[in-house]
């Protein structure tokens, strides 16, 4: 009897035993000794045109091929997924999971995943580098339908203009209504770019505040304008590239190849500006003659210049001025270029000097 139980467990016992080994043996190496593959998400936004350099390295599987150059064969070991939200809202609660390790977002969310960063318990962020940049609020626009009687700034008072609060766009509607002594004259309400954009087309809206390709979609589709402000001292409009602090720590390597990918890719969109505009086309599904606008508009450019850090600390004044910073933010602990700095060194390609970075955007020196 007893042999019988024993024959038993032994039967039973066996193969769970070889199968924990083989478990816990395959988390660390494969057959041929080489570390299993590694998952990377990269969080993008095709409705935001200033983060479409992302679509470029993902076409062109940039991180990939620079990766093999700092350490061949280990982008055969990298699974490289690629998660496309319409908000940046969607991408900073899943790098928050611990879902996305890298983002593409605009200025606004890029400051509310730094705050979540330094008060959410297991999640820390930094801000590596930029993507597209639209000075003096450029690629923002106020948009009216095309019948509308609306031809100037003066012509919204009393009317109602709905626009994403919290939002670049937003800060960009309050600047151009201050210029003109007109902020206690329109009612702003929240609507996001969707139902701003079908408001628009219905006309159901006096008009709407957003960022592009939605504008130049509107007009490419001819049921909206855009209202020119005709400002100058508008704030830049700043996209940028936020990573979770502890992966980016832990994986130095990729984020490298990740900056030398994105630059490669800034240097795409200059020299073959045709292909690039196809690209954008093929990854946003906008139409290519609105791609081709956003090829000559956007300044695709990773550097952190110190005016685009004055940028983003009045963005950040204007969050909490509107309740949506729940605490202040320390940039200099927040920015970390040192990332870009290797990777370009890596390339062996120039950085700004500390002239430059102290300046206005250098139009021959994009990274």
């Amino acid at each position: 009897m007893s042999s019988r139980i024993h024959s038993f467990m032994i039967g039973v016992l066996l193969p769970i035993w070889l199968v924990m080994l083989s478990a816990c043996s395959g988390n660390v190496h494969d057959n041929n000794g080489m570390a299993k593959s590694e998952k990377l998400t990269i969080g993008y936004q095709s409705p935001t045109a200033q983060t479409w350099g992302a679509l470029i390295i993902k076409h062109q599987k940039l991180f990939e091929k620079n990766l093999e150059k700092l350490e061949p064969g280990m982008s055969a070991n990298v699974q490289v997924d690629w998660f496309d939200a319409a908000a940046g809202s969607v991408l900073n609660n899943n790098m928050i999971g611990g879902k996305i390790q890298l983002s593409f977002l605009g200025d606004m969310p890029s400051l509310l995943n730094g705050v979540q960063g330094i008060t959410q318990p297991n999640y820390k962020s930094v801000l590596i580098a930029l993507d597209g940049k639209g000075k003096s609020g450029a690629n923002q626009a106020i948009i009216v339908p095309t019948d509308s009687k609306i031809s100037k700034m003066e012509d919204l008072a009393n009317k109602t203009v709905s626009t994403p609060i919290g939002s670049s766009a937003h800060r960009m509607l309050l600047e151009a209504l201050e210029a003109h002594h007109m902020l206690d004259k329109v009612t702003i309400v929240d609507q996001s770019v969707t139902v701003g954009m079908q408001s628009i087309e219905q006309n159901k809206i006096d008009a709407h505040t957003t960022w592009e390709p939605y504008p130049s979609l509107m007009e490419y589709r001819k049921v909206g304008v855009k209202l020119h402000t005709d400002e100058t001292d508008q704030a830049d409009y700043l996209t940028a590239v936020v990573a979770n602090r502890d992966w980016a720590e832990q994986h130095r390597t990729y984020v490298i190849a990740f900056l030398m990918a994105l630059h490669e890719a800034h240097q795409f969109v200059m020299s073959n500006p045709d292909e690039a505009a196809d690209i954008f086309e093929k990854e946003s599904k906008f139409p290519l003659s609105v791609c081709q606008k956003m090829v000559e508009a956007i300044r695709f450019d990773a550097a952190i210049y110190e005016k685009d850090v004055d940028t983003l600390q009045k963005s950040m004044l204007f969050l909490e001025q509107i309740g949506k910073l729940k605490k202040p933010l320390d940039l200099d602990a927040f920015i970390d270029d040192s990332y870009l700095r290797e990777a370009m060194t890596t390339l062996n390609q120039p950085y700004l000097t500390d002239k430059e970075l102290n300046g206005d955007w250098v139009e021959a020196k994009r990274l």
